[in-house]
């Protein structure tokens, strides 16, 4: 009954088609929320991805949440993004302490403004009053100044799928799906509670370029090198280990770019090629254990990008270019067999695409970037 992939869709009927992006993952938060009262405390896998360097990879309850990256330094501890409520980020810091060190939390990196990257800063902010929050001076300014208005946009609408639980409810006719709703229910409430007492905690320190963090066991370099995914990407890399983190500049899907630069993000990638590492925490799915990801996920923007500009200056509609554009026609998705790496991660590691075949998420995922990129051409 509950189909990971169609099942707030069906209950939310408009209320869903018609919800943002940001909206529509308040509402998957909330559904995970209620899945989680019968399940275990830990929300995340912490992998160990290097010595004293781990991945925070969500559990399928806790798909809501961003990736995050764990560095052990000599006498405390790097944390790269902070997850999308308080609770996460709580239940992060507790694996960690339980898992892998009691040392304190020194740093917290936010690589972007995305709330499912930030809204975790206040609670780390209370678990470590002296921590610094580090992130470019644009995503800073971003933060504080999308940051309240895409969560109050939010709070309208969790209400109206608080009511659609509870007609679902009336309506319901066995005891495990009133159970059910009732669940949905009161998790959604408790979001609902969590999102009106957020607070946005903005970073202290911020830097336009590059800054370098010296530890007596390793070094930090974090860098701006132009923009991608928003306009204030930064990825953090320590050559030590060889490790960068990257957040949504690079990461196993397909990119998103709604509130991205399509037309720079290939040469900013590329720029970030300057650092010699090895493995890739990015911000969604697993850890990238190779470089070859950077310049094939550069090629598929690059090749989408052209296609799209040349299809909308010949008058082509959106419609048109989503039947032409398909993982077929892109060489960039062939080369390496990127397109079957990115079909197969969005399967395992994103919600709305785990009923699916890895060829389908795919292909639905490519139709959904050339709409993007279409409207965003010309973009400054």
């Amino acid at each position: 009954m509950h189909n990971r992939r169609s099942f707030l869709r069906e209950v939310l009927g408009t209320v869903w088609t018609t919800a943002t992006v940001l909206e529509q993952a308040v509402f998957r938060a909330a559904h995970a929320r209620a899945e989680a009262r019968t399940a275990p405390d830990d929300l995340f896998d912490l992998e160990k991805v290097a010595e004293g360097v781990y991945a925070v990879i969500p559990r399928p309850l806790g798909l809501i949440h961003s990736n995050a990256a764990v560095f052990e330094n000599s006498a405390d501890v790097l944390v790269v993004d902070t997850h999308s409520t308080s609770a996460a980020a709580a239940s992060v810091v507790a694996q960690v302490r339980k898992q892998i060190t009691t040392k304190p939390v020194r740093y917290i990196v936010n690589t972007h403004f995305h709330w499912d990257h930030v809204q975790g800063n206040a609670a780390y902010r209370k678990i470590a009053p002296g921590a610094d929050i580090i992130s470019s001076t644009v995503t800073r300014q971003l933060i504080a100044e999308q940051g309240p208005t895409r969560a109050k946009a939010s709070l309208e609408q969790v209400p109206k799928a608080i009511e659609n639980y509870r007609q679902r409810l009336s309506a319901a006719k066995s005891a495990p799906d009133r159970a059910y709703y009732q669940t949905m229910i009161s998790g959604s409430q408790a979001y609902l509670a969590e999102l009106k007492s957020l607070a946005f905690e903005l970073p202290n320190i911020t830097f336009a370029t590059d800054l370098v963090i010296h530890d007596k066991a390793h070094q930090f370099h974090l860098a701006f090198r132009g923009r991608g995914h928003t306009a204030g990407d930064i990825v953090v890399y320590c050559p030590q280990k060889k490790v960068v983190a990257a957040g949504d500049l690079l990461h196993g899907f397909l990119p998103y770019f709604d509130d991205g630069y399509p037309q720079e993000w290939p040469a900013t990638l590329r720029s970030c090629g300057e650092f010699a590492f090895e493995r890739v925490i990015g911000g969604h799915g697993g850890v990238q254990h190779t470089r070859e990801r950077l310049p094939q996920m550069a090629a598929y923007i690059s090749e989408l990008v052209e296609a799209v500009a040349k299809g909308k200056q010949a008058g082509r509609t959106v419609q048109q270019l989503q039947e032409t554009i398909t993982p077929a026609t892109l060489k960039s998705l062939e080369s390496g067999g990127y397109g079957r790496y990115v079909g197969a991660t969005l399967v395992k590691y994103y919600p709305e695409a785990t009923q699916s075949t890895p060829a389908e998420a795919l292909a639905r995922g490519v139709q959904g970037n050339v709409a993007s990129v279409f409207n965003l051409l010309g973009k400054r």
